[in-house]
């Protein structure tokens, strides 16, 4: 626009309008890189959170590269060792699993042919339902156990792939101070101290949690283990992990796993899957009353209905990584939110 030979700028409004709709015009063109941006920056800031306590310690003796570098070290020997000794038992219980499936199945037929044959002997036919229910339930059991040892496969020959998210937290790690005081620059100098509150707020809610949820998972998933290797569950180890990896998903992760668990152990009699139900139960009694408030501490206070609704957003918008990022990015949100109001 001109006035007198002199080019105006457009309205400041107009310009930010512009700049919105080509930002979401470049998100929807490249949604996959913005995924897997996400998903790596997602790896890394558990890393991160991991790797933050030992490196702060680090820090009182060493210089914050040293520190960092020292903190990714530890953690990745420690896993390291975690996995040589579990990855080969894992999967061959993956295959004895998925041998023993077809098997597994045909029982389930077997026991809901003679419950459908009880019922219709009383006036009621559910053959429909029973062939319903038969194919879902199967198709689940499948996909799950399939998941599973798809799941460790990956892990066991796509590590290069994430080699990535360890060098990006590693630089979180070092210059996180440095990070910080750049996306502090950036907000207007009125709203600094909202900002800082909010980010304490957030980090604090968000570390807790994430630490707090990763110690119950690996206490749970320990535990389901051994209970299960006691009552001599087929794939004990296999399930231990699931269960430890599912309790990320509150309420809904030990279901999931509880069920083929219990299963499996029916093809060996009905006292064998009694004693593993009453283990998988032991140890869910003992997550909720001893571990679950020592290690969260109330670090959620969110209502079970908020929970449930939030873990099926998740799940629908981004399948299981979704269900287990719900309530950390819900938990940040809040923390964020509570701070800026202060």
């Amino acid at each position: 626009m001109t006035h007198g030979g002199e080019v105006r700028p457009w309205p400041l409004r107009r310009r930010r309008l512009i700049a919105f709709a080509a930002l979401a015009a470049g998100l929807i063109f490249s949604w996959n890189i913005v995924l897997a941006l996400c998903r790596l920056m997602a790896a890394a800031l558990v890393i991160f959170l991991a790797c933050l306590p030992i490196s702060r310690w680090l820090e009182k003796r060493f210089s914050p590269k040293i520190s960092a570098l020292g903190a990714l070290l530890l953690l990745a020997l420690i896993l390291l060792t975690v996995l040589l000794g579990v990855i080969p038992p894992l999967m061959r219980q993956a295959e004895q699993i998925s041998s023993a499936m077809p098997e597994m199945i045909a029982w389930v037929q077997a026991r809901a042919t003679d419950v459908t044959h009880w019922l219709t002997e009383r006036g009621l036919d559910l053959s429909d339902l029973r062939g319903k229910a038969f194919s879902a339930v199967s198709g689940y059991l499948g996909q799950l156990v399939s998941a599973a040892a798809e799941t460790i496969r990956r892990m066991a020959s796509g590590a290069t792939k994430v080699l990535l998210a360890p060098l990006v937290s590693y630089y979180l790690l070092r210059d996180r101070r440095k990070i910080s005081a750049l996306m502090l620059m950036a907000v207007p100098v009125r709203y600094r101290m909202q900002a800082v509150r909010a980010a304490r707020e957030m980090r604090r809610e968000s570390a807790g949690y994430v630490r707090g949820q990763l110690l119950l998972s690996l206490s749970v998933g320990v535990m389901t283990a051994g209970a299960l290797a006691l009552c001599g569950t087929p794939g004990w180890l296999l399930l231990g992990l699931m269960m430890g990896v599912m309790e990320l998903v509150p309420y809904v992760g030990p279901v999931l796993v509880g069920v083929p668990a219990v299963l499996l152990a029916l093809q060996a009699g009905l006292s064998p899957a009694l004693w593993t139900l009453a283990a998988l139960v032991a140890v869910q009694q003992v997550e909720s009353l001893l571990l679950s408030p020592r290690l969260l501490s109330g670090a959620t206070h969110l209502h079970p209905i908020v929970v449930l609704l939030a873990v099926m957003a998740g799940g629908m918008a981004a399948g299981i990584p979704g269900m287990v990022g719900a309530i950390p990015l819900l938990v940040s949100v809040r923390g964020a939110i509570h701070g800026w109001r202060g």
